[in-house]
C-alpha cells in the first residue's frame, strides 16, 4: 500500500482521528506500516519488542496460548488497537500472539518513536496516552459485561443448563 494511503487510513481509526491535527501529524509519521495473509502471525506470544500497534485493514485474533494450544480470545478490526502492555511495560513480554484473520495490514508504532516525543514533553505524547487510556476502557467495559453474562450463566452449576442459557435455549 502507498504511503500516502496508509497514512489517511491511520489518521481515520479511533487511536488517531480523535487527535489535534498537530498530534496527528506528528505522530502519523512514526507508524510504520506491516501487512500480513490470513494465518500469519503479526506479534508472537513471549516476544520482546515495544510497538504499539493498530488495525489499519483486515483482522486479526488474539490468542492466548497455553502449552501446544492456541485459545482466540479477541478479534480485532479495522481500528483495533494491540501491544500496549509490552508498549507501556518495559519488563513484559509480548503476552498474546496476535495472528491474521484475513490478510491486512497493520500500523506499529515503535516506543523509541513515542519515548522521543514524550521526552521533549511534545503534547502528542499526552494525547496518545489519553487516547490508548480510553480505548482500553472501552475494552474492558466489554470484559466486564462478558464475565457477568457468563457467571450467570453459570449459577446454578450445571453446565448443560449454562449452556443452554448462554446461547438463549429455554427449557
Amino acid at each position: 500500500m502507498e504511503r500516502a494511503h496508509f497514512d489517511a487510513l491511520l489518521l481515520r481509526t479511533p487511536l488517531l482521528s480523535r487527535m489535534d491535527l498537530s498530534a496527528r501529524e506528528l505522530l502519523g509519521p512514526r507508524f510504520s506500516q506491516h501487512t500480513f495473509a490470513a494465518g500469519e502471525p503479526v506479534l508472537r506470544s513471549g516476544d520482546a519488542g515495544r510497538h504499539l500497534g493498530v488495525v489499519i485493514e483486515g483482522a486479526v485474533s488474539v490468542q492466548a496460548r497455553q502449552d501446544d494450544r492456541a485459545y482466540v480470545v479477541d478479534r480485532l478490526e479495522e481500528g483495533a488497537i494491540f501491544g500496549e502492555i509490552a508498549f507501556f511495560d518495559a519488563g513484559s513480554n509480548r503476552t498474546a500472539d496476535i495472528v491474521g484473520e484475513t490478510a491486512g495490514t497493520v500500523g506499529l508504532l515503535p516506543w523509541t518513536a513515542y519515548e522521543e516525543i514524550a521526552s521533549r514533553g511534545d503534547p502528542a505524547a499526552e494525547i496518545l496516552e489519553k487516547a490508548v487510556l480510553d480505548l482500553l476502557t472501552r475494552r474492558i467495559q466489554s470484559v466486564n459485561v462478558n464475565l457477568a453474562d457468563l457467571l450467570e450463566a453459570t449459577r446454578d452449576g450445571s453446565w448443560m443448563a449454562s449452556l443452554r442459557r448462554f446461547i438463549g435455549i429455554r427449557r
